[in-house]
């Protein structure tokens, strides 16, 4: 019985390990990306950065990203606190029309429509929030760090993260992407656009 035991739990091991690998590549067949840097010719800082290409209609999109926040000052950014040691970990924290000076030339601030196809390679909004985060598979490392408000006052680091995108909806607002905590969702609002949230940079090449 033991041995029957062993051999049932050995057989099941195998079974859930190739339909977890099955899964991880229906899951990733359509996409792959790969690791790089980048030296900003600004400052000489250099990035972690990840070029994702899809397929997508018998022909492929592939967009390079920052794979870390920007760092680079822009006169009135901020760090976290105030206290510059957060830059390093957590990159400087922009308004919105900041965050459009921080991208070196050839880059931008993602549009919403980046951002969600970034998403869609790790399923989505509902469900790629637990891969994007530090450590995980998609090597964005994206970090809990927190924002400013226009008051001057800090709120959420270690909690949430906050990146915006390239969508000024009006004259005063613009929109931004959340990460959370614990949390798999993904979540996109809008909010002023004299907040200060963390950045990333895109390049495109098709």
């Amino acid at each position: 019985m033991k041995i029957r035991s062993l051999l049932f739990l050995s057989l099941f091991s195998l079974v859930m390990i190739t339909t977890i690998a099955q899964s991880r590549e229906a899951k990733n067949k359509h996409f792959s990306h790969k690791m790089g840097t980048y030296t900003d010719p600004r400052d000489g800082e250099v990035y972690k950065t990840i070029t994702f290409i899809r397929e997508h209609h018998g022909g492929t999109i592939e967009r390079t990203w920052y794979a870390e926040n920007v760092r680079f000052y822009v006169p009135g950014s901020k760090t976290y606190n105030s206290t510059p040691e957060y830059a390093q970990t957590f990159g400087r924290l922009y308004n919105y029309e900041q965050a459009n000076r921080a991208c070196p030339e050839g880059w931008h601030v993602p549009t919403i429509h980046e951002w969600k196809h970034l998403f869609h390679f790790f399923g989505g909004w509902h469900h790629s929030g637990k891969y994007l985060i530090e450590g995980k598979e998609s090597d964005m490392d994206m970090m809990f760090g927190g924002f400013g408000q226009p008051d001057g006052t800090f709120k959420g680091i270690g909690v949430h993260g906050n990146w915006w995108d390239n969508e000024l909806k009006d004259s005063n607002s613009a929109g931004i992407i959340t990460l959370k905590k614990g949390d798999e969702d993904i979540y996109h609002s809008r909010v002023g656009d004299s907040h200060y949230l963390s950045c990333r940079c895109v390049k495109f090449h098709n």
